[in-house]
């Protein structure tokens, strides 16, 4: 599913075709919100990096956003094994630290991660597509109690609900700052 069939889905889900409890403009940011969340992932590997003698930095191929180990073939009919060499990622590069012998040139280097998916790619995985949606309900629910507390504050809504309102975003904001500067992100 494209981010246009997320929103078709999203809007069947919350009652809401006629765009008369959200805009689209709404819609589409809480998509994105629940589209950038930590575990919107999809495991990769990637075989398009040669490793060459001397050279101890390799930019991170745009398909890997978060190195998980690498690993090269020792022979042509073994399977790909962790290399020995210390490896870390910097500044979206895969930099290995140490003496380069235990590679030998010109080996493929085998890249095991993670994708982060945007709002741009489409998303395959029934699961991943199930729990996005799911959260953009719960992101929806957000919106809709914000709204409240910020349209009708003066008529309706208690001082518990707004402190509940204001601990959620709390709870949020904490969960995205763990999230920042992960070990071995890329990007």
């Amino acid at each position: 599913m494209d981010i246009d069939e997320l929103t078709t889905q999203l809007n069947i889900r919350l009652g809401d075709t006629d765009n008369f409890a959200f805009t689209t403009e709404e819609k589409t940011s809480i998509l994105t919100e629940a589209i950038e969340d930590e575990y919107v992932v999809t495991s990769k590997w990637d075989e398009t990096l040669t490793y060459s003698q001397g050279t101890w930095q390799y930019a991170i191929p745009s398909s890997i956003t978060t190195v998980k180990d690498v690993y090269i073939k020792p022979g042509t009919n073994e399977d790909p094994e962790t290399i020995a060499l210390p490896w870390d990622v910097v500044e979206g590069n895969l930099q290995f630290k140490g003496g380069s012998r235990v590679i030998p040139d010109g080996s493929t280097l085998y890249i095991r991660g993670n994708h982060k998916y945007t709002i741009a790619d489409t998303i395959t995985e029934t699961r991943l597509q199930q729990y996005i949606l799911n959260l953009a309900q719960v992101n929806a629910m957000d919106e809709i109690g914000i709204k409240k507390i910020l349209k009708f504050v003066k008529n309706d809504t208690s001082v518990s609900e707004i402190i509940a309102m204001k601990r959620e975003l709390e709870r949020k904001v904490a969960k995205h700052r763990a999230s920042i500067a992960k070990e071995f992100q890329a990007a």
